[in-house]
């Protein structure tokens, strides 16, 4: 009996190290992209300032993998200024529950502490996926 629980146990433990690692995987088959189409005069591509005066950076993560169905996708992002310094952070997920593979969906990065003179000290950032589950 005791070899039974031990063996079910070793299962579940190898199961779920295997659910985390696909799960690293399916962030890694996320592609990322900034819109190429200027929205605010003097700013970079895919950047703009809202109503509200916020920094916003605006673009697309794209579904890599060959046969799933990729979702809810989250994306962070750090925006810094010309010396590395960080000036602000913001996370962003698809409004599409799920991407079939290829597919697109956009994304919009509202940096809410990024306002005013702070704008144009933005000079460098950094996006990534931080979450991609798979459709069960």
């Amino acid at each position: 009996m005791k070899s039974i629980i031990a063996s079910l146990a070793v299962t579940v433990v190898a199961l779920a190290g295997f659910s985390v690692a696909a799960a690293a995987d399916l962030k890694d088959r996320i592609k990322v992209e900034v819109q190429q189409v200027g929205l605010h005069p003097g700013m970079d591509p895919g950047m703009y300032v809202c109503a509200s005066g916020h920094f916003h950076i605006k673009g697309t993560v794209q579904n890599l993998t060959s046969g799933a169905l990729v979702g809810p996708i989250k994306v962070s992002g750090e925006a810094f200024d010309a010396d590395g310094k960080r000036l602000g952070s913001a996370t962003a997920s698809t409004k599409r529950p799920f991407l079939g593979p290829n597919e697109k969906a956009e994304i919009n990065l509202e940096f809410l502490t990024i306002t005013g003179p702070t704008i144009q000290q933005v000079k460098k950032y950094d996006l990534g996926v931080v979450e991609a589950g798979r459709k069960p």
